[in-house]
């Protein structure tokens, strides 16, 4: 009998699959928070994906001191993502949290598209944030503060992914970056607030934040590589835009996190806005005819990480 291979299943529901077991994954590491905190389940997430991702694409240590210029910046800020991130989920519902999160990648697509149209787009979906931020924000600053600077970090994540991919064949940037950042976690996690060691170390603990990396970092990061290599970016953009969507709708089935109408309604605003600034600049990049050789992807003009000239997919928080 022949074996059914996973990464035969059409590219959309691959993608798609990801990203519902990257919002699982985040809403299992929030089960976490009692007993850890959210420094602490930032802390053992990125332990254990860089630890992953290094068993998988061992990394040469020598692309490590060729290039740490550019991969120390890039696991810091994906050190500043993670922590921010969890801190806002502990706050704020998931959903509300991923959707804040699109505005840093919005903000920059629109910074750099000539097009008037995506101007618009912002609008709309700065009508979405400033509903969201107004009816989940207000009461709790500290968890808009930190679902804004993930945004910001993400952003700095996409601009940085970018030459990283360029520079680092394969996945060995993203496994070199995860384990920067790693690193760095460790005296970052103290400085905000964990609980004793022995509750990190007890078996319960490290074997659910086993599962949240395996949820949030291999399984995603399997499924999207699968995918991208069958995706056109067009598509890829046009269906990363579902993520809060999934967000919510996981936070609702397993945390009880009910969103109103009108926070249903924003939360509509910034994917139906990023729909269309992800179209229009695949549409742009599609226009003039193609250069000969390889075609690499632009990840600063869209609205989610992009793959990477490498073809590697670019992991969120």
């Amino acid at each position: 009998m022949r074996r059914y291979d996973p990464r035969a299943a059409p590219a959309p529901l691959l993608l798609l699959a990801g990203m519902v077991s990257l919002q699982f994954g985040s809403a299992f590491a929030k089960t976490l928070f009692e007993q850890t905190g959210p420094a602490g389940a930032t802390l053992l997430r990125l332990l254990f994906s860089a630890a992953l991702l290094c068993l998988f694409s061992r990394p040469a240590l020598r692309l490590l001191r060729t290039h740490w210029r550019l991969l120390l910046p890039y696991g810091a800020v994906f050190t500043v993502m993670q922590f921010s991130f969890y801190e806002a989920t502990s706050r704020l519902p998931l959903g509300v949290v991923v959707t804040l999160e699109f505005s840093g990648p919005l903000l920059l697509a629109a910074l750099t598209s000539r097009r008037a149209l995506d101007r618009v787009w912002v609008l709309l979906a700065a009508a979405g944030l400033l509903v969201l931020g107004g009816t989940r924000g207000l009461d709790d600053p500290v968890g808009l503060a930190a679902a804004l600077l993930t945004g910001a970090a993400l952003t700095g994540y996409i601009l940085l992914g970018a030459r990283v991919g360029r520079a680092v064949p394969g996945g060995a940037g993203l496994a070199l970056g995860l384990s920067v950042a790693a690193v760095l976690a460790l005296p970052t996690a103290p400085a905000l607030g964990l609980p004793p060691l022995g509750v990190l170390l007890e078996p319960a603990v490290l074997g659910a934040a086993l599962g949240v990396a395996v949820l949030t970092t291999v399984i995603p990061f399997s499924l999207e590589f699968a995918a991208l290599r069958r995706l056109p970016p067009r598509v890829f953009a046009v269906l990363s835009t579902v993520e809060p969507v999934i967000a919510a709708l996981v936070g609702l089935s397993l945390l009880g996190e009910h969103l109103s109408p009108l926070q249903w309604g924003a939360v509509l605003c910034v994917v139906g806005a990023a729909i269309g600034t992800g179209v229009g600049a695949a549409g742009a990049a599609a226009d003039p005819a193609p250069a000969p050789g390889p075609v690499s992807a632009t990840p600063v003009a869209d609205p989610r990480p992009v793959p990477g000239p490498d073809g590697a997919p670019r992991p969120r928080p």
